[in-house]
């Protein structure tokens, strides 16, 4: 493989076929770089940066991933695979900042609700968005919107063990709950 400093002379495509042997390799840093280097040579390639955002996305490098996803999509707004690849990303970044919410001391539940909104609007398939949703609404006192969240999770992900049991657990709680407002008879009214 090609070292970092032998760039010279090299094209776009010569350093994204680097790019890609690195992925084989599983140097996910190297091929961070070779995006790089093929993006600094034609600029104007949408796919490149495409490419690269994919990369950083995969490497946990969201930002960098978020930056690349929104150029591909300027320069080539009608591809809607770079569309797609940026609603992604920009899910998983709200998700992330939602999960920061919810893991506070005191948890900021209607906060991170907004954000799992967008985030489910964005990319209604992650199931991370609607169990992280139904959390959050867990955790403002909203049993029948949490249990819908972990049955849509549980509609996408027949398999999702935490949603199973959440869901299992968010229903006993709402029994409960039920049981208790019913069990006790109103109180009369002095007429």
């Amino acid at each position: 493989m090609e070292t970092y400093g032998q760039t010279d002379g090299m094209d776009g495509e010569t350093c994204l076929r680097q790019a890609y042997n690195a992925i084989l390799h599983g140097d996910f840093e190297s091929a961070v770089h070779w995006f790089a280097q093929a993006i600094e040579r034609e600029p104007d390639n949408a796919s490149y940066h495409y490419s690269a955002s994919v990369t950083c996305s995969r490497s946990g490098k969201t930002a960098l991933a978020e930056s690349y996803a929104k150029r591909a999509v300027e320069l080539d707004p009608d591809d809607p695979v770079y569309a797609l690849n940026l609603r992604t990303i920009e899910s998983r970044r709200l998700i992330q900042e939602a999960r920061d919410l919810l893991e506070l001391p005191e948890p900021r539940a209607a906060d991170a609700a907004k954000l799992l909104l967008q985030a489910d609007k964005l990319d209604p398939l992650s199931a991370e968005a609607k169990l992280l949703l139904g959390l959050s609404y867990r955790m403002m006192g909203d049993l029948r919107s949490a249990i819908a969240c972990m049955r849509e999770t549980l509609r996408l992900y027949p398999q999702h063990a935490e949603a199973a049991r959440l869901l299992q657990e968010y229903r006993a709680e709402r029994r409960r709950m039920l049981q208790s407002r019913f069990s006790h008879p109103k109180p009369r009214r002095n007429r």
